[in-house]
């Protein structure tokens, strides 16, 4: 039997559809083959591959998807790291007669864990639920690569005429880890050089009816700064308390974190972004957006803000674009129910806008906290404190990606084909990616997720139930493909 292209058989459903439009056969014929185009099977499989990071095991995505890419003629190459079972892959669509340096595109290969016991699914078991793939790595970034791979395996099938090399790279350790991007830019830079990239990053967001409303590739993320506060205390039968305890000392410091607000600041992308969200917003909230991408001084910038949070649905992402956030993530204290430990810490995740150094953020982190017994401990056994610091200062000197390149007017052109309507502009991504070493040198790199996201698919990432629309999928691939096509054909 011939292989039908799932692209076919989905329009085939649809134009089932338009024929019988009172058809609920129909309806089910067009959501069935929603959900068996390639790009859903190939995200279905990958969550069937647990990459919870750690340990890892990112080399059953990189082997899965050698032998995906490499029939198609794509060179594929599985870098192995020195932990077994942790591999990055890099795949290469060769242009017979390039014309200029690769177009990238990457994603990562690992997850977070789970709680399992708070899924109301198998997170490992691709379940698809109406119009949603749910599993962990469904939306990161698994999504990513199976958008990013299907678009790019639909020009190998093509054999369209390249006049530059597309690249694939689906990277371990992006979720932590030794042996990340930054090890593979060291070791195989010659394989990772390109022109300009895609990545993971900004949201195509959707309003309270599902409609696109904002695309904003990042061209520039956050700095992430982890540090750990260390308590001590008396040790001894719990029934004999003798406050305070390392525990009750470690809370009242998380307490406070947990209710302070840095000083807003506004830069010029993050004034360009919220004017694009007041051109996609309506009524007040747009109102509100206008005077808050003017405002001057911290105070006024934090009462607009204030509005804009309490009637909007993106409050966090707003609270966050505007300050240097201090997050609790990990408390650890305690053996036993009768003995009151005699120490306890806790992690405290910064991420710092541009231009505040890891010294400006550990000093308003001592003065939130309030209590020179509770100790913050910057760096680790293997990385210094001075180390530390020394990676952020490099990291806040690397600018911002440039827009002026065919890759970013071809990702603002098909987003807009794709979804119309649709304001796109760049962003300040409010967490990390691994767009650094290209960055650093240069070389623009655009993050965008691929898909359209509502502000419930948000929440679920690195999350409960995590999914992804199976049409933003479809959706997706169609506008990477064409994006591919714009900046890599001849």
């Amino acid at each position: 039997m011939h292989r039908v292209d799932r692209r076919v058989l989905l329009l085939v459903a649809v134009v089932a559809g338009l024929l019988c439009p009172g058809s609920a056969s129909a309806a089910r014929t067009a959501h069935a083959a929603q959900a068996s185009t390639e790009v859903v099977a190939l995200d279905r499989d990958l969550v069937r591959l647990n990459t919870s990071n750690p340990p890892g095991n990112e080399g059953q995505v990189a082997n899965y998807m050698r032998d995906r890419l490499a029939p198609l003629g794509f060179e594929v190459d599985v870098i192995q790291t020195p932990t077994p079972g942790k591999a990055h892959l890099i795949a290469r669509l060769r242009s017979a007669h390039p014309t200029g340096k690769p177009v990238l595109l990457s994603a990562h290969e690992d997850t977070v864990g789970v709680e399992r016991e708070l899924w109301s699914v198998d997170p490992f078991a691709g379940v698809i639920s109406g119009d949603y793939l749910y599993g962990r790595g469904a939306f990161d970034d698994k999504g990513g690569i199976a958008v990013f791979a299907t678009a790019a395996m639909r020009l190998a099938r093509a054999h369209v005429p390249l006049r530059r090399d597309i690249v694939l790279v689906f990277e371990a350790d992006e979720e932590g880890g030794d042996y990340g991007i930054e090890w593979l830019a060291e070791h195989h830079w010659d394989k990772l050089d390109a022109a300009y990239s895609l990545n993971e990053g900004g949201i195509i967001s959707t309003d309270a009816s599902g409609r696109p409303r904002l695309a904003a590739p990042t061209v520039r993320d956050k700095i992430s700064l982890s540090v750990k506060l260390h308590t001590r205390g008396v040790s001894t039968h719990s029934s004999r308390p003798q406050p305070p305890s390392a525990i009750d000392r470690l809370a009242r410091a998380m307490a406070r974190i947990s209710r302070h607000r840095s000083k807003p600041a506004l830069s010029r992308l993050t004034r360009r972004y919220f004017r694009a969200l007041a051109r996609a917003s309506r009524g007040k909230q747009a109102a509100d957006l206008r005077r808050l991408a003017r405002a001057k001084g911290s105070r006024r910038i934090e009462r607009i803000a204030r509005r804009v949070i309490r009637r909007s649905d993106f409050g966090p992402l707003v609270s966050a674009l505007l300050r240097t956030t201090f997050t609790n993530t990990i408390v650890e204290g305690g053996f036993r129910s009768n003995v009151i430990p005699g120490a306890a810490e806790a992690t405290v995740n910064m991420r710092l806008l541009p231009g505040v150094s890891g010294e400006r953020a550990v000093r308003e982190l001592r003065r939130t906290i309030a209590d020179r017994r509770v100790k913050i401990e910057v760096g680790s056994a293997d990385e210094s404190a001075a180390e530390v610091y020394a990676s952020v200062r490099k990291r806040q000197r690397i600018a911002a990606s440039s827009t002026r390149t065919d890759l970013y007017a071809a990702l603002a052109r098909e987003v807009k084909r794709q979804y119309p309507g649709t304001v796109v502009t760049p962003a300040l991504y409010e967490a990390a990616t691994d767009a650094g070493p290209w960055r650093e040198r240069g070389i623009p790199v655009y993050g965008l997720r691929p898909y359209l996201a509502s502000s419930n698919d948000l929440v679920r990432m690195h999350g409960i139930d995590e999914r992804v629309s199976i049409p933003a999928l479809n959706q997706g691939t169609d506008m990477v493909e064409r994006i591919l096509r714009s900046v890599a054909m001849g």
